[in-house]
């Protein structure tokens, strides 16, 4: 128990520094009329696809899909944040410390995750409210868990990736880049998993959003409880998959960097 509560005071503590850093990028303000209207203005351009084919059925499927794609382009910015680690010089001292530094990197980031829960269900309930869809109450109050399974599983997606870029910082925005737009493509965003060949139909299936959209799916048409929480299973599974990738890339990372003797105490 003792070991627990060390592991979730790092956690909180790291995560306390990672809202901190947050907020020196963004004031309430800017993150509202910059940032938040950015991502609606996204959802509303693919629902606006619907509009053109004058499809009731396409605007909600675009809408609902591009929402949740939010949480996971919000998760996976946790990407850079692995990154900054090295070019900040905080690496070193992070691997020095008696703690688990998997746990700090866990912690530091997960601002992005629960920022992109926030802003997920916003921007559906505001993009939903714009193409005047109907969202059922009291189903729709489940939508920021299923958001958060979702994140969680683009989020540790997203320190795999991190582990892997660190040794390469300037392939950092093109690796959150292609990760993002991978999911948005592929994951059943703006058409279904299935309309794609059968092999990238089956990658699909071990990445981040693809069951966790569906779930989101049958929540808000009323679908089956226990296909709900089939989907919400299986979307679990695949983020603990990608955290375990995650963490041992992450160690084998820093291993690497130790027997280079590349880990700066500087930018």
């Amino acid at each position: 128990m003792r070991l627990i509560s060390e592991w979730c005071g790092v956690f909180t503590t790291a995560a306390r520094i990672g809202f901190r850093e947050f907020t020196t990028f963004y004031t309430w303000r800017a993150w509202v009329f910059g940032w938040f209207l950015r991502l609606v203005a996204q959802v509303v351009f693919f629902g606006s696809i619907g509009l053109l084919v004058q499809s009731p059925e396409r605007i909600r499927y675009m809408v609902i899909g591009n929402a949740a794609a939010v949480v996971c382009i919000e998760a996976l910015a946790v990407v850079t944040s692995t990154v900054r680690e090295r070019a900040l010089g905080t690496l070193a001292l992070q691997v020095a410390s008696p703690t688990d530094y998997s746990l700090t990197y866990l912690g530091r980031g997960i601002y992005c995750l629960i920022v992109g829960i926030v802003s997920s269900t916003s921007v559906l309930f505001v993009a939903a409210a714009v193409f005047g869809l109907h969202l059922p109450f009291p189903d729709l109050l489940v939508t920021p868990a299923l958001m958060l399974v979702t994140g969680a599983s683009a989020y540790a997606l997203g320190i795999a990736i991190g582990a892997v870029v660190m040794r390469f910082p300037s392939m950092q925005f093109l690796a959150l880049n292609l990760a993002y737009l991978s999911l948005m493509t592929f994951c059943g965003v703006n058409v279904p998993v299935d309309y794609w060949p059968g092999p990238v139909s089956a990658i699909a299936q071990v990445l981040p959003l693809t069951h966790g959209l569906d779930a989101l799916r049958m929540v808000l048409e009323s679908g089956s409880p226990a296909d709900v929480l089939s989907s919400v299973g299986q979307e679990i599974a695949v983020g603990g998959f990608w955290l375990l990738v995650g963490i041992l890339l992450l160690k084998q990372a820093v291993t690497g960097e130790r027997r280079r003797g590349t880990i700066e105490l500087s930018a």
